[in-house]
């Protein structure tokens, strides 16, 4: 497939334009608000360069990434649709619920495939911690966090989606849904705010599934840099270690005698965006619709959550 990319976002850069190729797949168009040379720049070397409508105009583009900021998700990526391209969108991939019906129905209408961008639903790691061996699943805790970043960068801005809960709270959503299924039936969640920008900088909550299952994270954008997973079971408990951004060969561990780290359980090296391009493009060889289901949950618990943000 060809791929055309909205923006020189640094996700794009580092992660998913390498993952496409490694995927086999061709990376020809980019665009930018301003097209600027690139001249010996290895990650664009033969890319034509562009703006945002001529991405989406290109006769040869089959698929679009979309990493732009969170505000221009939706409308950029019904653009791209209604330009009769697939989609590949950043996550969070919609802001409220009304954006997300927008997509939806953009989606239906033209026939094409949008996928939100959740890497990790394709790492072996993620394969492995809801299936452990540890008896019915009964809680998660989260951490998630990173120092603060430049008072200019696009997360600081709250009108463009900006916060960690919509930049890394989505992903402790996602791991209830991969480890407990669905979604939550209560949710709650306390912030503590940047005053300088107007969205918080720390946050935790609890979100509870049916069947008296909780969650508990705590995510962060002006702490120390950790992540990790912990699951408790009536039989075991399992943690991943760097669960979100594994770099290189990762290591799960499983608990089931005792205290102690418990069983290591290694993950080889792999690319887990060069696996979501794969399976993406799996499924649209395969003619497949895009399934929603997962997205509702995520977009309907951060909707939640970021009503009680102040201000």
């Amino acid at each position: 497939m060809k791929f055309g990319i909205l923006g020189d976002a640094k996700i794009a850069r580092e992660k998913v334009i390498p993952a496409i190729r490694r995927a086999g797949h061709d990376v020809i168009v980019l665009g930018r608000r301003t097209p600027v040379a690139k001249a010996g720049d290895p990650v664009y070397d033969g890319v034509e360069q562009t703006n945002y409508d001529g991405v989406l105009a290109h006769p040869d583009v089959d698929i679009i990434y979309n990493p732009l900021p969170n505000h221009l998700h939706v409308p950029w990526s019904i653009k791209a649709m209604q330009a009769d391209k697939h989609v590949i969108c950043e996550k969070p991939i919609a802001l409220n619920r009304g954006e997300l019906q927008q997509l939806e129905d953009a989606a239906k209408a033209t026939g094409r495939y949008v996928y939100e961008g959740f890497m990790i639903r394709h790492h072996p790691q993620w394969k492995w911690l809801p299936e452990a061996p540890i008896g019915r699943a009964q809680g998660v805790q989260i951490v998630f966090a990173y120092p603060a970043l430049r008072n200019d960068n696009i997360r600081n801005v709250p009108e463009y989606g900006g916060g960690p809960l919509y930049d890394i709270g989505c992903y402790a959503i996602m791991a209830g849904i991969l480890i407990f299924g669905g979604g939550p039936n209560s949710i709650t969640v306390e912030m503590v705010m940047d005053d300088a920008h107007g969205v918080e900088n720390f946050a935790s909550g609890l979100l509870l599934w049916p069947g008296n299952r909780h969650l508990c994270f705590s995510i962060s954008s002006s702490s120390a840099l950790t992540q990790a997973v912990h699951v408790i079971g009536t039989e075991g408990a399992a943690r991943l270690e760097v669960p979100f951004n594994p770099i290189g060969t990762t290591t799960g561990y499983l608990m089931r005698d005792g205290l102690g780290p418990g069983e290591a359980i290694t993950f080889p090296d792999c690319d887990q965006y060069a696996l979501m391009v794969e399976d993406i493009a799996a499924s649209i060889d395969a003619g497949a619709r895009p399934d929603f289901a997962h997205s509702r949950i995520v977009t309907s618990c951060l909707e939640t959550m970021l009503t009680h943000r102040p201000g």
